[in-house]
């Protein structure tokens, strides 16, 4: 903690951070914030918040972004000026995209013209920095003085942790961060400033679909991101005990067990349910229409033709006009804006009197869990049956990856894993902790999901725990130095580079382009495999100070390595990295 009174500028916007617990800050070293770095080193002795190196400002922020994301906190990352902001900026819509309460703070050259040097505190201010990333963030300042920094900071903290979460921006200019304070600067009691209480929902729409829950012949709840606040996710499995209700986990965080009777994802319930309440789905359409990934428009719908949809979801109030992360509008019977938190207990409280009130109540709830788990049994068969043939193939599969890594993981406790090799990671991994993941790589910002992978790792190690990350190797190179930072700050993080020698994946949309337009097949390497030369991915990482093996091709030879980097992770608290040829 900060020893004495604040002297300058700077020491402010430390003393704001420790008012709100601020434990890090995710930072890549810029001369417009030397300031606030020598305030955060002498002033608060690099305590609250510690400094948390970064080469790069996309590392930062993504970083902050699976903290934050993990422990539900807001987090701060440090950026250069305008050029520090452009270079975070795919991480800083990354963090919009994913709703992570990231309080991003910039330096800026100060406003003030005599004050700033020649040529580079021209070149990197700008007359208002938020306009930079102000479409893709919730709100953004520059604070005039010193003075004004504390409201400004109280704003973005409240600002970022208000449903729907999401980043801030805030620009320090240069100038008064290095003044001299002539008066002391009061910091507020911030509880007196805390967020907005939580929405409930429209209390007659809750008891409508209260009553379509009790009712239904075969009810399902759909789930996004319900698990973004972990402490929902056991009242979710008390709704679904209380009336019997089918539960898919679409993924993001862990929103729903699947170790629980009640757990349906990967069934065919959903084409079944005759009332189907979605929950904190970002992209309704993704989920309720089959189609293909390649081509465009169309699809088929998963759900009946008669059945009753009804969302709970606060992304309405969320939308920008700038990017189209909100997908396509879906038909509904009807949405209710509600945070689940809060609507999910007051379903289940209503639910239970209905049911109580039917002389069928126990039996109807019966039928309904005994439905879930003859649909489950033919999930975990054919599960099990598939895992068995892709054992021992050459290159090594997705499912043995998961299994393998399983095999190691399987009883240690507060592990958070990232990623999803192939989607077997729920079919394989007993998930029923809540945070233990945040899901699998968003597509918004490829590039971010190591760092976040390592922010998530940080907060385990907080709890005695370490991360576990499944990371493609396109993703990897761009940007590899995030592992000099986990190994530096000592974080423990057990990354896996699915290595299939390129973007194979993108590459699937040159091979449906040829095929559609009946071209040639033969040219598919050009901008997508990554080879010639190979590059050494285990040498990359070592070179940073991490532990790292491969390129392992051989499926025998897959567990031990994963064993001998586990422990070396473990024993030296590092990040250890396994290049593994994939299919």
């Amino acid at each position: 903690m900060a020893a004495g009174k604040a002297e300058w500028g700077s020491d402010v916007i430390v003393e704001m951070m420790q008012a709100y617990g601020i434990e890090y800050a995710f930072t890549n070293l810029g001369g417009t914030f030397r300031g606030l770095l020598d305030s955060i080193v002498n002033f608060a002795d690099n305590r609250a918040p510690e400094v948390i190196e970064c080469l790069h400002e996309d590392v930062a922020i993504s970083i902050a972004h699976g903290y934050a994301k993990v422990t539900g906190k807001a987090s701060v990352a440090l950026v250069h000026n305008v050029v520090g902001t452009l270079h975070g900026s795919m991480s800083i819509y990354d963090s919009y995209v994913g709703n992570a309460p990231v309080i991003v703070m910039s330096g800026t050259g100060p406003m003030s013209l005599p004050l700033r040097r020649p040529s580079l505190d021209w070149i990197h201010t700008a007359l208002v920095q938020g306009n930079l990333v102000r479409d893709y963030v919730k709100w953004d300042d520059q604070p005039y003085d010193t003075a004004s920094f504390p409201e400004s900071f109280m704003r973005a903290h409240r600002t970022a942790v208000t449903e729907p979460k999401g980043p801030v921006y805030i620009a320090l200019d240069a100038g008064w961060q290095e003044e001299q304070l002539t008066s002391p600067i009061d910091i507020p009691d911030v509880r007196k400033f805390a967020p907005p209480t939580r929405l409930q929902g429209d209390p007659a729409a809750l008891r409508r679909t209260a009553e379509l829950l009790a009712n239904a012949e075969l009810p399902l709840i759909y789930t996004g991101r319900v698990g973004r606040n972990p402490e929902s996710v056991p009242l979710l499995v008390e709704l679904a005990e209380a009336a019997g209700i089918a539960v898919i986990d679409g993924g993001g965080p862990l929103n729903f067990p699947n170790t629980h009777a009640l757990d349906a994802t990967g069934t065919d319930l959903l084409g079944k349910a005759d009332v189907v309440i979605m929950m904190d789905v970002d992209e309704p359409e993704q989920a309720l229409l089959e189609r293909g990934r390649y081509p465009r428009g169309g699809g088929l719908s998963r759900v009946r033709s008669d059945a009753t949809l009804i969302n709970v979801r606060l992304d309405d109030i969320w939308i920008r006009s700038t990017t189209l992360d909100f997908g396509r509008l879906y038909p509904f019977d009807m949405t209710i804006a509600a945070d689940t938190g809060l609507a999910i207990p007051e379903l289940t409280a209503q639910v239970r009197a209905i049911l109580g009130q039917r002389a069928d109540g126990a039996d109807l709830v019966q039928k309904r869990g005994a439905r879930v788990a003859e649909a489950q049994a033919v999930v975990r068969k054919r599960s099990a049956e598939e895992l068995q043939k892709e054992m021992g193939k050459r290159p090594i599969s997705h499912a043995q990856l998961a299994q393998a890594a399983w095999n190691v993981v399987k009883g240690e406790p507060n592990w958070v894993v990232s990623g999803n090799p192939g989607g077997w990671l729920r079919r394989v991994w007993e998930m029923d902790r809540p945070g233990c993941t945040g899901g699998g790589g968003g597509a918004a910002a490829v590039g971010s999901n190591l760092p976040k992978a390592i922010g998530a790792a940080l907060a385990a190690k907080q709890q005695g725990g370490f991360g576990v990350d499944f990371n493609g190797d396109g993703d990897f190179f761009y940007v590899p130095e995030a592992v000099w930072t986990a190994a530096h700050h000592h974080i423990p993080t057990l990354v896996f580079v699915l290595n299939n020698g390129g973007y194979i994946g993108e590459g699937g949309h040159q091979l449906y382009t040829a095929q559609q337009r009946e071209r040639s097949k033969d040219r598919l390497d050009v901008a997508i495999e990554i080879k010639n030369p190979t590059i050494d991915i285990a040498a990359m990482a070592r070179a940073q100070g991490a532990y790292a093996e491969g390129p392992i091709d051989d499926p025998d030879q897959l567990e031990p390595a994963i064993q001998r980097a586990f422990k070396a992770m473990k024993d030296e608290s590092t990040i250890a990295v396994l290049d593994v040829r994939v299919e």
